[in-house]
């Protein structure tokens, strides 16, 4: 009975949906966390009925269910928050901050949370090195990122603050297809392209001082949540159907 399976399946992926949601309510309070959206597909079809020669032909074709096939990353902008820390960096515009892990990897991310290291690099709040490396003087009294990335530095003894180092933003042609790691960290696929630098201040600004907040849309979710919810107790009456007609033709015979 493909009323089982097709039942089935839908529980399945609602139950998917539910895990998603669950994880873009419980990111609603991240940093740059960019909410996700699930993307299904109908399964295979069974032709129940063919033509026959001379007769008019008829199809008639039953569906065997749902499958998730991707989940989506939505990169529209969250809003900007002031926070008025020194190294709290927002991105307005489109792109990204690019870091370095330990081995050399290059990922990138919307956080701007940027902290001091003990070696007086400029590090995000999980430790990784900010683009080539920028490193802040111990003599550094104030420190001032402009809107088109520069960073610069106010030495003790100076009037005039003195470039350390540029903050780059890049862009990928396909944002959607950046594979998510954890950390609010992203890493290049095939499916996003390459990685590009472009210069800050024009279309894309930076903002000192502010964070970008996550872009999920709790009422949104909410709904969502509740669709699923009532998508998955439907789908379990058909299974709870399938059953009892199947128990009635295993009773006939009684």
């Amino acid at each position: 009975m493909k009323a089982l399976y097709a039942a089935a399946s839908g529980m399945a992926a609602q139950q998917t949906r539910l895990d998603n949601i669950a994880n873009n309510l419980a990111n609603v309070n991240t940093v740059g966390f960019k909410k996700a959206r699930e993307d299904f597909q109908d399964l295979f079809y069974q032709q129940l009925v063919t033509s026959s020669p001379g007769v008019t032909a008829s199809r008639a074709e039953v569906g065997s269910g749902v499958r998730l096939v991707a989940i989506e990353k939505n990169h529209s902008a969250g809003a900007l928050t002031e926070t008025g820390g020194e190294l709290d960096v927002a991105i307005e515009g489109s792109g990204m901050f690019q870091f370095e892990t330990a081995d050399g990897e290059r990922v990138y991310s919307r956080d701007g949370s940027f902290r001091r290291d003990a070696s007086g690099q400029i590090v995000s709040s999980g430790g990784l090195r900010v683009g080539d490396g920028i490193t802040i003087p111990e003599d550094a009294q104030r420190v001032t990122v402009t809107d088109d990335g520069t960073v610069k530095a106010l030495l003790a003894g100076d009037i005039d603050y003195t470039t350390i180092g540029q903050l780059d933003v890049f862009r990928f042609v396909n944002p959607g297809g950046l594979m998510p790691i954890g950390g609010n960290l992203y890493v290049e696929t095939p499916e996003s392209g390459m990685p590009t630098a472009i210069q800050a201040g024009s279309d894309v600004k930076l903002h000192q001082g502010f964070l970008e907040g996550s872009n999920v849309d709790i009422a949104e979710e909410l709904i969502q949540m509740i669709m699923a919810q009532r998508s998955y107790e439907l789908n379990s009456k058909v299974v709870k159907a399938a059953e009892d007609a199947l128990g009635v033709a295993v009773n006939l015979k009684r």
